[in-house]
């Protein structure tokens, strides 16, 4: 398992420091599929459940530890991500540990009966609020898919939330929606990348995976997947842009594809002609030297050479627009 510190004099700070000129090599021809994170990408950083909690402490007069003090409740939330427990029985496990053993050590019932349901509602309406996913990267998602790639959806999320999303269709332009509740399988654990590889049935370089936090771009990093840190739409644009996607049209990937098909036939070609060449030249060379030269031999050399040479331009001009086009070295600046 994959673990997650990205605080300073950390092993994964360090790794992740390592990763600010570091230059990841992508070959456009080859990408298939496009990976999304959703929150801090297609909708903004919420807050929701801190706002909750909020609400039921001034409510029940009671505090509830954040999770980075208290190791259950942090525990607590990853098994919600999880899938372990339903938002239902995350509260009841909230009340249970931080409301009623206070009642009961005063020896008194709880002052005030907690209605689950209300709460439950209320996390609903909260999180529905006040996430609204972006136009503009709602579009770029769209585009992706006509243009021929895979895109789908990784996301750490709780059962309450993905409801909320699925009921306002969120998730219908993704091919694939990768759920950590329902999966049972967290970012940035190692786990989770694998499983979407193996259930995508591709190769890491043929994924681009963008993210907003370098400790869930980390293990897929190193797994060989090309990733991109989010930090702004117009940012991204220009990332799509260094990668070789200035313009997302329809069936993008098909015209990739055939540029390349176009510089495989022209390598092929030479090849062919390269292989001629010099079977010809170490023939006439063999016998060049003899006193009787033969006229015939030396004619079909330099006819050989000749054609040769002319291959060779066309396939160097054909690699040099491969690399222009088809090939890019995009720097990973993720701090």
């Amino acid at each position: 398992m994959h673990s997650a510190n990205n605080s300073p004099g950390s092993d994964e700070y360090a790794y992740a420091k390592s990763l600010i000129f570091k230059k990841q090599k992508v070959k456009l021809y080859k990408i298939k599929h496009f990976l999304f994170d959703f929150g801090g990408v297609l909708i903004e950083k919420t807050f929701v459940l801190n706002n909750l909690f909020a609400f039921i402490e001034h409510d029940l007069n009671i505090k509830i530890p954040s999770k980075e003090i208290d190791p259950y409740l942090k525990k607590l939330r990853r098994r919600l991500s999880s899938g372990r427990i339903s938002a239902r029985t995350f509260l009841e496990s909230i009340f249970e540990t931080y409301y009623l053993p206070f009642q009961k050590k005063n020896e008194a019932l709880p002052s005030k009966k907690v209605n689950i349901e209300y709460y439950l509602e209320l996390w609903f309406n909260l999180y529905t609020q006040v996430t609204h996913i972006s136009s503009d990267m709602a579009e770029i998602v769209e585009h992706l898919h006509l243009a021929g790639y895979t895109v789908s959806l990784l996301s750490n999320t709780y059962d309450i939330h993905a409801k909320s999303n699925e009921l306002r269709g969120f998730y219908d332009n993704f091919d694939n929606v990768y759920l950590s509740n329902e999966i049972g399988l967290i970012k940035p654990d190692m786990d989770k990348y694998i499983y979407v590889l193996k259930k995508l049935g591709s190769k890491p370089k043929r994924c681009i995976f963008i993210d907003d936090k370098i400790s869930n771009l980390i293990p897929a990093h190193e797994l060989g997947i090309i990733v991109i840190k989010f930090e702004s739409f117009e940012k991204f644009k220009q990332q799509l842009n260094d990668i070789g996607i200035n313009e997302i049209s329809p069936n993008l990937r098909k015209v990739i594809k055939k540029k390349y098909v176009s510089y495989k036939k022209k390598k092929k070609e030479y090849n062919k002609i390269k292989r001629e060449y010099k079977k010809v030249k170490k023939k006439y060379l063999k016998k060049r030297y003899r006193k009787k030269k033969s006229v015939k031999r030396r004619l079909e050399f330099q006819k050989k050479r000749a054609e040769y040479q002319k291959k060779k331009i066309e396939y160097q001009n054909e690699r040099d627009k491969k690399k222009e086009e088809l090939i890019s070295k995009v720097k990973l600046n993720c701090l």
